[in-house]
């Protein structure tokens, strides 16, 4: 860790949680303009699903490339292109053929790919042991904050000025916003990387992470709480209104719920990572606790009150969601100096596909079965990964 003051440490988490809010809200906006796209254009709206497909495999490809990228230009100059790439990513949505649209998903997947390592490698050396987490937390809460300005902004930009007009302000503004922060790239990028050579080695951040003591288990425990988190995401709405029959309004309601506690908990269980306990040891407790939500959502019935549904969508979204600050701040704490970033994107090669895999396990599962059968198949991966870290000894 690098000597860095208060102001220092502020400025930089303020900045790399702007840079990921914007990120995450130009990428949360083809799926808010998917309905009113689709209308126009006579195209199926539900082509929209394809959307995180095409990211994470954009994701996955680029974080072999993102270690290269860092030692070129560093974690700052690689975030503010982030939010280029994605801006100009956006404006495919205006492109007439749905193959020219595509590359929306793949220009975001790149961005987001980028994001968190970038961010890694301006805040590793501003963190210490007691900090890493929680300054991570903080940085990551910026990806469901966009999402949820994508769902306020959008509509009002569209009902002001057309969605074409939206597409265009809204790139223009991330364009904006990363020439604003231009003149600090140097300074917040730091001191230059010193063993570059290593870091023009696509496989060998995944490979360092794995021959690390106690990291591999983390990392496959950490792969189905990944496909856990996406499968809440992708499925409990749909689960409560055409599974159980409740309505859309107590539906929203309890998703709503997920996602703020997830907020709260990416904070809480960081902080306790960082001052109380092992993140192996809290990344266990999270995933045991990921799993009795996910069995009791598998226990669901018509009859349940609304306060009791709520009450279990809190608990799973403290769980789902909290994982991952947590496993960030312990790849920076493991991490050799200046290389934070390059580790990141290593987890990423590791928990990318899990994103794609958990969801289709799941409608599998559901399409065959039931979707109660669904969420306890997944309780049942989340527990092994749960007993995986839980009896997995880390080194300091």
């Amino acid at each position: 860790m690098r000597s860095s003051n208060l102001f220092d440490i502020t400025l930089a988490v303020a900045i790399t949680l702007v840079v990921q809010v914007v990120i995450s809200l130009l990428g949360a906006c083809a799926p808010v303009l998917a309905p009113e796209i689709a209308r126009e254009r006579g195209w199926n709206v539900t082509m929209i699903a394809f959307y995180p497909a095409l990211m994470c495999i954009s994701l996955f490809w680029i974080s072999f490339y993102v270690p290269g990228l860092l030692a070129r230009i560093g974690g700052m100059g690689l975030g503010l292109a982030c939010i280029v790439i994605s801006a100009v990513g956006l404006l495919g949505l205006l492109a007439p053929t749905l193959s020219l649209v595509a590359l929306v998903p793949l220009a975001i997947g790149l961005a987001s790919g980028c994001m968190t390592p970038a961010s890694a490698q301006v805040l590793g050396p501003r963190t210490s042991p007691q900090t890493a987490g929680l300054i991570m937390s903080i940085k990551q809460s910026g990806v469901p904050f966009g999402a949820m300005l994508a769902g306020v902004l959008v509509p009002t930009l569209v009902s002001r000025s057309g969605w074409h007009q939206a597409v265009v302000e809204l790139a223009a503004g991330g364009v904006a916003l990363a020439i604003l922060v231009l003149p600090l790239v140097r300074w917040l990028n730091g001191p230059p990387v010193a063993d570059k050579a290593r870091l023009f080695q696509p496989f060998e951040p995944a490979r360092q992470l794995a021959a690390m003591p106690g990291m591999f288990k983390l990392l496959i425990a950490s792969m189905t709480f990944v496909a856990m988190q996406h499968c809440l995401r992708s499925f409990f709405t749909v689960y409560l209104v055409h599974n159980l029959g409740f309505s859309l309004g107590v539906a929203g309601l309890a998703y709503g719920v997920s996602q703020a506690a997830g907020i709260a908990g990416q904070i809480v269980w960081a902080i306790v990572s960082d001052r109380l306990l092992t993140a192996h040891t809290v990344i266990a407790a999270i995933g045991v606790l990921m799993t009795s939500a996910a069995s009791l959502t598998a226990a669901f019935r018509p009859d349940w009150s609304v306060p009791s549904i709520i009450a279990v969508a809190a608990i799973f979204g403290v769980s789902a969601s909290g994982f991952l600050p947590v496993l960030l701040g312990e790849l920076i704490r493991k991490a050799p100096p200046g290389q934070a970033g390059a580790l990141t994107s290593g987890s990423q090669v590791f928990l990318t596909p899990a994103a794609l895999v958990g969801p289709l396990l799941f409608g599998g599962v559901a399409s065959v079965l039931d979707y109660s059968t669904a969420f306890a198949t997944l309780a049942a991966c989340t527990l092994v990964g749960s007993v995986m870290v839980a009896t997995t000894r880390p080194t300091q």
